[in-house]
């Protein structure tokens, strides 16, 4: 039978979706994947969403991006989707939730927003398994957590007080299991032998295209080139919360590993975008997280 899997997400859960499919067909596993996302969407804005669909039966939110359903099953991606409706079809075992990456190392951000959600998918899906996906702190080259940024500490604050929050929703909601992603994000810059050194944001206007900044070291963040449209000039732009290729494979061998009971050391399939050395590097990582948190 397959697992039958839906998250209430934002980015954060979308990018699992990049690798964790790839990876289950190679690993002989039979999973059906459905995401309802909204960039950036807090637990205060499911909550309103939720109720404004029981309201508005026509109020459709979220994009619906899925994976694996057999065509009589009539699984569409990438079309507007209400929590509500995909809760109501039923049938799901696994029930994903989670923080907007902003607000989540700040408990005040959580309740009742969060108690809110969790009591509809029981509600609609008394069989499913609720489970929280933490996610993970910033690349050390987001402003925010840089020296005298502007929430007043670094990446491992940042780390501690999402941790601590993610904790302290569990045990208020009667939630067992957490997906350990950002403990598995922090794993690898611990174990990092050449760990990312964030540069001088300054700096950045000395760049020529197609130059960068070295930002080899961490399995978040990219800098890229692109155009300016206001002023036509090629630009830096910087995205330092995301995860990169490197950390989308980590964060599907830490669900595939969380899903299926395994051992992610045990998984053959390979990202195309991550060298054979490296991939073991993150399998172990996935593995140890995953211990942490049994």
């Amino acid at each position: 039978m397959p697992l039958r899997l839906l998250s209430i997400g934002n980015s954060f859960s979308e990018s699992v979706r990049r690798q964790l499919p790839a990876m289950v067909a190679a690993e002989g596993r039979d999973l059906r994947f459905a995401n309802l996302f909204i960039g950036g969407c807090p637990l205060r804005r499911h909550a309103e969403n939720l109720a404004a669909s029981a309201a508005d039966p026509s109020f459709r939110p979220y994009r619906l991006g899925s994976h694996g359903f057999a065509p009589e099953e009539a699984m569409p991606t990438e079309v507007d989707a209400s929590a509500n409706e995909l809760l109501a079809r039923g049938g799901w075992d696994v029930v994903t939730v989670q923080q907007a990456s902003h607000e989540s190392w700040d408990y005040d951000n959580y309740q009742p927003f969060g108690h809110a959600v969790v009591e509809a998918v029981r509600k609609a899906c008394p069989a499913a398994e609720v489970v929280i996906q933490q996610t993970w702190a910033y690349r050390a080259d987001d402003d925010r957590l840089r020296p005298g940024g502007a929430w007043g500490f670094g990446q491992a604050g940042m780390f501690e007080r999402l941790s601590d929050a993610y904790d302290r929703f569990a045990a208020d909601e009667g939630i067992a299991r957490q997906i350990p992603t950002g403990v598995a994000v922090q794993l690898t810059r611990v174990r990092e032998k050449a760990p990312f050194v964030p540069y001088e944001t300054a700096d950045l206007a000395r760049y020529r295209w197609p130059d960068l900044p070295p930002q080899a070291g961490d399995v978040v963040g990219r800098l890229g080139w692109r155009r300016n449209w206001d002023t036509g000039e090629m630009e830096i732009g910087r995205d330092t919360i995301h995860l990169n290729a490197r950390g989308e494979y980590l964060q599907a061998l830490v669900w595939f590993g969380f899903l299926f009971g395994v051992d992610p050391t045990s998984v053959s399939y390979v990202s195309p975008e991550v060298g054979d050395a490296d991939a073991r590097f993150l399998r172990e990582c996935a593995r140890d997280a995953l211990a942490q948190r049994a």
